[in-house]
């Protein structure tokens, strides 16, 4: 047996969802009006347009400020990976040098203040 989703068409599930959506019929009314089984297919279907809507937001309905705000939270995101990255660099640089300065027992850091 196929299931509710399987059997009704995008276009039909659209018009149930903006129908009950816009208030026009319940979803009871709306499962006798079209012939829908389950009792709670058009709720699912409901909150599966919900979170298509709400996650995949088209960039044509996007402000420019929140565009602008978007990318620059990317940017943000992005400094801060290389930040921390440069963080972990100078660490390991530290390290390295103690070691080296340990083993070979010389100086590899300048002291501050020494003439050059």
């Amino acid at each position: 047996m196929k299931r509710p989703s399987e059997i009704y068409s995008e276009t039909i599930k659209r018009a149930v969802i903006r129908e009950v959506l816009d208030g026009v019929i319940c979803k009871e009314e709306a499962r006798r009006k079209y012939g829908i089984y389950g009792k709670s297919t058009v709720l699912k279907w409901i909150r599966k347009f919900e979170a298509s809507k709400s996650n995949f937001m088209q960039d044509a309905e996007r402000t420019p400020l929140e565009k602008y705000l978007q990318e620059l939270e990317a940017e943000n995101k992005r400094l801060q990976e290389e930040l921390n990255l440069e963080q972990l660099r100078n660490r390991a640089l530290n390290v390295m040098i103690d070691l080296a300065e340990a083993q070979l027992k010389i100086q590899i850091r300048k002291k501050s203040g020494a003439k050059q």
